[in-house]
């Protein structure tokens, strides 16, 4: 697709239903991957240890908005415990757009991890209403951990780690095609070297970070030359918003 810059300094509705209304196809019946991740002006993940000190206003409605438009949000164990991550919370008007649709009320947050060092009592795993799930190994679980989470769906894939090729078609099929990936870096770039995303926002913020322990975003240039192609670049205030889109062959 062409690339094009649009100036949105204050039309922060404007932004959302850009993403809202954009297509996302399933190809030959897979899923529809999101890569979606905040940088700092120097290409780093966090400000202060969060990505959250990163962004802005309009950031976080995109956030919220993206969220509401996935069917599964698939998160690294690492980044759940550092932004303490709870139940969704997504717009009324993708909650709207749930509801005609009839899929579920809120998207299912999956946590990608290989030990299970996962606090049962944080408001993620003890809510009763809301049940994420949990993508592990077939070796990775400790003897009793899961009878420490009351509200957990437990998928087992690949021997010694998570295989991430069998697990997005299966939390796929589970829940719904759209599957919104929220890092941290480290499970970004395992899908763009693994060529199994689809679509990449990434929000650059103004704010410059010397955070010593951050990682670097996965962006465009670390995936294959030619396989990726900016769809555009909308600003808010400061805030750059872009969308990439991986070239298919089919």
């Amino acid at each position: 697709m062409s690339r094009y810059l649009i100036n949105m300094e204050t039309d922060l509705d404007s932004l959302l239903e850009t993403y809202i209304s954009d297509i996302r196809p399933e190809v030959s019946g897979a899923p529809w991957v999101m890569l979606n991740m905040i940088s700092s002006k120097n290409g780093l993940a966090t400000l202060n240890g969060t990505s959250g000190a990163l962004g802005g206003p309009a950031d976080k409605a995109l956030f919220r908005t993206l969220r509401g438009l996935a069917d599964v949000i698939l998160v690294a164990a690492e980044t759940v415990r550092t932004e303490n991550y709870s139940v969704p919370v997504i717009s009324d008007r993708t909650s709207q757009i749930r509801a005609s649709q009839n899929r579920s009320e809120l998207p299912k947050i999956a946590v990608v991890t290989n030990s299970l060092n996962l606090n049962p009592e944080s408001t993620l795993f003890s809510s009763r209403d809301y049940h994420p799930a949990i993508l592990t190994s077939k070796t990775g679980l400790n003897v009793g951990a899961p009878s420490l989470f009351k509200n957990i769906e437990i998928f087992q894939i690949g021997e010694s780690f998570v295989d991430l090729k069998e697990a997005i078609p299966a939390l796929a099929d589970t829940y719904g095609p759209v599957i919104l990936v929220e890092g941290g870096p480290n499970l970004n770039q395992q899908l763009a070297d693994l060529d199994l995303f689809d679509e990449l926002c990434i929000t650059i913020s103004p704010r410059h970070s010397s955070d010593p322990q951050s990682k670097a975003v996965t962006t465009a240039e670390s995936y294959q030359t030619g396989k990726i192609s900016l769809d555009r670049e909308l600003m808010v205030g400061d805030f750059a918003f872009q969308r990439f889109l991986r070239k298919r062959s089919c």
